[in-house]
């Protein structure tokens, strides 16, 4: 598998993008890295990039907010039951179609993107929090291994039962961490990770941790809300890119 040099400059665009916001605001890498990487590669395939970057990113935001790992306790059954729906998620991302990928993720970015236009998350009390918690975790996990990306349903919960600040970051990031590497064992034992994949995705995890670290840099600069707006308009105009060719496929499929 190779590409022309400027694909491979795209990709690297791409990551450095999605990994700055990721750094500067806390999350954000994989629903810009995966609705980026769209653009030039088949929605499976980038997806399968993308999850060799992944736990590099994660482990580093972890290691950044390990102070706050007190707050895993809260979302113990949240984390188990997302590797669970990670997968039967990761299953879904390896037997579904193309098309069928490119219209989950154009969906899952315009929701992800209208959902962030929320004047204020909703409020969980601690009762509903502990019935809600299996039903979240389980379903991130399947959204995450099936497009790659579980932010709206994650974070909307997160900040619903009152996490904030360095907290919701570590909460999310040792979710997520959690995820991608029972995604990355979920694919290896399915045979999906090529030699080409797994070199392509980890060269591209050096500029997407270097990006990141930049990210971290940036965080006292600029408000968070200036980096999730900047991945608000990314994501608008990405999701009508892969619903318009998710539609096309489909109909030429038929």
């Amino acid at each position: 598998m190779t590409f022309a040099p400027e694909v491979y400059l795209f990709f690297v665009a791409v990551v450095l993008v999605a990994a700055f916001l990721n750094g500067a605001a806390g999350y954000g890498f994989a629903v810009v890295a995966v609705a980026g990487f769209a653009f030039v590669l088949d929605p499976k395939l980038g997806i399968i990039v993308i999850s060799l970057i992944t736990p590099v990113l994660t482990t580093s935001q972890l290691h950044r907010h390990w102070a706050f790992r007190g707050v895993t306790r809260r979302i113990a059954v949240v984390l188990v039951a997302s590797m669970v729906g990670s997968v039967f998620g990761t299953q879904l991302l390896i037997i579904l179609p193309g098309y069928v990928l490119l219209l989950l993720l154009g969906i899952f970015a315009l929701w992800y993107a209208v959902s962030s236009l929320r004047n204020g998350p909703m409020r969980l009390s601690p009762e509903k929090e502990r019935y809600a918690a299996p039903a979240v975790g389980l379903l991130a996990g399947i959204v995450n291994g099936a497009v790659g990306a579980a932010g709206p349903v994650l974070g909307s919960y997160l900040l619903a039962i009152g996490l904030k600040g360095r907290d919701w970051v570590f909460a999310i990031s040792v979710v997520f961490w959690a995820m991608s590497l029972i995604r990355m064992l979920t694919l290896a034992a399915a045979a999906q990770y090529q030699l080409e994949i797994v070199l392509l995705g980890l060269g591209l995890a050096v500029p997407a941790y270097l990006a990141q670290s930049g990210g971290f840099a940036m965080q006292a600069r600029f408000s968070a809300e200036t980096f999730q707006r900047i991945i608000l308009i990314v994501l608008l105009l990405a999701s009508a890119n892969l619903l318009s060719r998710g539609i096309s496929q489909a109909i030429a499929s038929l």
